[in-house]
């Protein structure tokens, strides 16, 4: 409890060696933001440059709050249809849920072309709250991959670094 006078009233001081462990703040942030492009054609899910960043929890008990925001692009070719999944990783660990083995449901975008070739641009974000359970230095990525009849491409930053910028940010969470 903070004194409630003098010069230091109603401030909280932590002394040289001690730690404030306060459930529900954060206690350290780490972030990257990259333009490189990335152009996915499998149908297996692949690395997506730049989409990896460590964090070494402070705590064994802390949540991480990991924040994945993709500036994407999704080409179909000419017939048939195209979608797009992606999978966040804690080492080779999906942290991102359950997906399918053909992908249904877990698409974020998808095109039709339909006998024409279909581009579409896409923001994709998705916010994780993960339990490592550890102070060891901790990795998360990102992965992609398409699926669908059309063999079309999954582009991340599509624009480079003119116009696509994709970011990863890691916060750990006091418990």
């Amino acid at each position: 409890q903070a004194p409630t006078s003098g010069a230091n009233a109603n401030k909280l001081l932590v002394g040289s060696g001690h730690t404030l462990h306060a459930a529900g703040h954060v206690i350290q942030m780490v972030n990257t933001s990259w333009n490189t492009q990335t152009a996915i054609t499998s149908q297996s899910y692949t690395t997506i440059t730049g989409a990896s960043l460590a964090i070494t929890p402070k705590f064994s008990t802390s949540k991480i709050l990991v924040l994945v925001n993709l500036s994407t692009s999704l080409y179909d070719g000419n017939t048939g249809y195209c979608n797009a999944s992606y999978q966040t990783l804690r080492g080779s660990t999906n942290i991102s849920g359950t997906v399918p083995t053909d992908g249904t449901g877990t698409y974020e975008i998808g095109s039709y072309g339909a006998g024409s070739a279909v581009e579409m641009n896409h923001k994709y974000t998705n916010n994780i709250i993960d339990s490592p359970s550890t102070t060891s230095a901790t990795t998360y990525s990102v992965k992609g991959k398409i699926y669908g009849t059309a063999g079309g491409t999954l582009t991340v930053n599509q624009g480079g670094t003119a116009y696509g910028t994709s970011s990863l940010i890691l916060m750990e969470i006091a418990q």
